[in-house]
């Protein structure tokens, strides 16, 4: 059964079912992530992960007849980032393995030499294309992803009078599109940056202020931006004193402010600001592995 089968992928996931009931209810281990056989485990106390490696192995060995991966199995600080599925997870931003890519690089050419020897079509080169940009488009990758969508388009041309029925087809041009003038947050910033007001991007753009002023709050929250360089100072003093949780409502914030200067987009790039600042910003180790 290939490995990357749905199929396989489901019965890895009831086959380990019981390491779970195991982790979850043996160990009392609470944070705790799986996905087939790639999982992490969160703790403040690095004993603690030791203790649970070693718990953890033996169960594995004695109940389901496999080991953990004794290259994979590590403790580590979630400073240096967490490597799981094929990503480096940080605090606020994920990116992709260099590894993966350069495999992909390879296979791009590869690609591209049978395209040229007329042995595999667009289509093909396709298939393998959106199955690589769905999985990247969960990390950091907005530059790298319009690089690809463009040097597909260079390398494996378009004909004038091509037909778009395949559908493959037809979405692969609507990202083609999307990639040469792109809404998203990261353009936002590169404007914003550039001296920009928010009125002047909004137009730039041709999308609303208050869009523009959605993506600052984001590039707020993953710690890309100061809250300190979108908003005046007044404004965010004022609104953070009246913020006591993460989850408080716009519409509650809003309220207790009573000031119709401070629009609901503002408490939102404040709100940003207090979840960044009020994540959790201790050094906590974590256990990361395969199962073999």
């Amino acid at each position: 059964m290939p490995l990357g089968n749905l199929t396989s992928q489901f019965f890895a996931n009831v086959y380990l079912n019981e390491l779970d009931y195991f982790i979850k209810h043996e160990l009392k281990a609470r944070y705790y992530i799986r996905y087939v056989d790639d999982f992490v485990i969160l703790h403040n106390s690095r004993n603690a992960l030791e203790k649970y490696k070693i718990k953890i192995d033996n169960f594995l060995a004695e109940n389901l007849n496999i080991e953990l991966h004794p290259n994979k199995s590590k403790i580590k600080d979630l400073d240096n980032g967490v490597s799981f599925l094929g990503f480096r997870l940080f605090f606020h931003h994920r990116l992709i393995k260099k590894g993966n890519m350069r495999k992909f690089g390879y296979k791009f050419n590869q690609l591209n030499s049978l395209y040229k020897k007329r042995i595999i079509s667009r289509e093909t080169v396709l298939d393998s294309l959106e199955g690589w940009l769905a999985y990247i488009e969960h990390a950091n990758t907005y530059k790298y992803r319009r690089h690809l969508v463009r040097l597909l388009n260079h390398c494996f041309l378009i004909k004038n009078d091509f037909k778009f029925e395949n559908k493959k087809e037809k979405n692969f041009l609507k990202k083609s599109k999307i990639s040469n003038y792109p809404f998203s947050s990261q353009k936002t910033l590169q404007l914003f940056k550039s001296g920009l007001s928010i009125k002047e991007i909004a137009e730039i753009r041709n999308i609303k202020e208050s869009t523009v002023l959605e993506h600052l709050a984001k590039l707020i929250e993953y710690n890309q931006l100061s809250v300190w360089k979108v908003l005046p100072k007044e404004k965010i003093i004022k609104t953070l004193t009246l913020i006591k949780n993460k989850n408080d409502r716009l519409k509650d914030i809003k309220e207790k402010l009573n000031d119709p200067s401070i629009s609901f987009n503002d408490i939102n790039c404040v709100l940003a600001h207090f979840k960044k600042k009020t994540c959790c910003k201790q050094t906590h180790p974590y256990f990361g592995n395969n199962a073999a």
